[in-house]
């Protein structure tokens, strides 16, 4: 009897224990912020957000990035359902154990919420966001057609979303990874028979105290300025580098500066006027500027 008692013991404890873990995994998808799925090797666009409206903005994100990849890409979204290659398939319906149901059920979650071409992954920190694409996609060709019509129609569609960034790398944040990502997306740059150009690096680091931005410049730069020259106000090539935690991104953009740097909220801005000078209010006939007396605070 005793021994029989202990077996059921046993069973019950083994069964809580798998409940327990089965839990767990529901939360983790009930509740995506505590998840941080990131990973090298992905491409994707690095956002920010208003303050508490990051899952807002990765709805209206990633149906401004399907809207825009059905005009550059036609047809494929319909040719990845066609071929399967739009979400990871679920096992079977039928399981005899629990292992194998906590799987299936976990794979129809992912399918269940996972866009064919796009897929928001968050970061686990206020205002940022990562949408990851599909390897078919190319971050830096679709940002720089989504902008171009933006500048051409002049129609504000997202409310949340602040920065949209290509992610045509995603490695980690250590500094030869981060250098070894930036030769890759400045191939181009780098090529023999590049011509000569103008060139910027943005490089923003967040909670990641092992790096600096000091050490990241100049090791970035330093095969770029062999053949183009730094222009920080008006480069035709800008390199983003966003640093988070323990990942980085980078993409290459045309037009940086002149494109609000790809800030939705204020590409639609009027340019401030600029103040006149003291010169102009004399020619003006305006009030005159005070006489200097060669003192200085």
């Amino acid at each position: 009897m005793g021994k029989r008692s202990g077996e059921r013991g046993a069973a019950n404890a083994s069964h809580q224990k798998r409940a327990r873990r089965y839990q767990h995994q529901r939360d983790g998808f009930k509740n995506p912020q505590r998840s941080f799925d990131i990973s090298p090797g992905m491409k994707g666009f690095f956002v920010t957000c208003t303050r508490g409206r990051e899952k807002k903005s990765a709805a209206e994100t990633i149906d401004l990035l399907e809207d825009y990849a059905a005009r550059l890409y036609p047809g494929l979204d319909e040719e990845l359902a066609a071929d399967g290659d739009d979400a990871p398939a679920a096992p079977a319906a039928e399981v005899d154990d629990i292992e194998a149901e906590i799987a299936r059920e976990v794979a129809e979650m992912k399918a269940a919420s996972t866009p064919r071409l796009f897929r928001y992954l968050p970061t686990t920190i206020e205002c940022l966001l990562y949408i990851k694409c599909h390897r078919r996609i190319d971050p830096e060709k679709l940002v720089q057609f989504i902008f171009a019509d933006l500048v051409e129609t002049r129609q504000r569609k997202t409310r949340f979303t602040g920065r949209l960034i290509p992610a045509t790398v995603t490695t980690t944040s250590r500094l030869d990874a981060i250098v070894k990502g930036a030769k890759t997306v400045a191939a181009e740059l780098l090529a023999d028979d590049a011509e000569p150009s103008t060139f910027a690096l943005v490089v923003n680091i967040r909670y990641c105290d092992d790096l600096k931005r000091d050490d990241v410049i100049p090791a970035v730069a330093a095969p770029l300025d062999e053949r183009h020259k730094v222009d920080l106000k008006n480069a035709k090539h800008t390199l983003v580098i966003e640093v988070f935690k323990s990942m980085a991104t980078i993409g290459l953009v045309h037009g940086y500066n002149a494109l609000r740097r790809l800030n939705l909220q204020t590409l639609f801005d009027e340019p401030q006027p600029k103040a006149p000078s003291p010169a102009d209010l004399q020619d003006a006939g305006g009030p005159q500027p005070p006489a200097q007396d060669g003192s200085s605070v």
